[in-house]
């Protein structure tokens, strides 16, 4: 199977690439006043507004480095509504695609109920890397800030 590797700080990190719909450069976002640290804004993406989440901030607590090798990454997340939409996730490092076989991830030995977005971790001749689960990335509260419920459903 295919995961697009990225790195934050010294940690590597992998994505399925079954979940990636498209691999964006980077392009200016509209900052949103008073939303998250972690959400760097919003993109046109192909013509629509798509909210982006900065996961520098979100796994490290600081702005993603915005470099050559940075991204963002448009993936699908089901809501718990059952509505499928589209965010972007703005990545550091994340220029390779490593094959790896699915049934050699293991459990991390720690469960960390503040980031159910980290899944299993792999090893390879570099060291660990670890799962991530787009469908798991956003908060309750985030996906009431991005995504509302239309007048009177909720």
């Amino acid at each position: 199977m295919l995961f697009l590797q990225f790195i934050i700080d010294k940690t590597r990190y992998v994505l399925a690439t079954g979940s990636i719909m498209e691999v964006v450069p980077l392009v200016p976002l509209q900052k949103q006043p008073n939303a998250p640290a972690h959400i760097a804004g919003l993109m046109n993406y192909r013509g629509s507004s798509l909210p982006v989440v900065d996961l520098g901030q979100l796994f490290a607590g600081r702005d993603a480095v915005l470099r050559l090798s940075s991204r963002i990454v448009v993936v699908n997340v089901v809501l718990p509504d059952q509505e499928t939409r589209n965010i972007g996730l703005l990545l550091e490092k994340s220029t390779e695609i490593l094959k790896m076989d699915e049934g050699g991830f293991i459990e991390p030995g720690i469960e960390n109920s503040q980031a159910p977005y980290l899944g299993k971790v792999i090893m390879d001749g570099q060291g660990m890397l670890q799962l991530i689960s787009p469908e798991n990335i956003l908060s309750t509260m985030d996906i009431e800030l991005l995504f509302p419920a239309p007048s009177g459903r909720r």
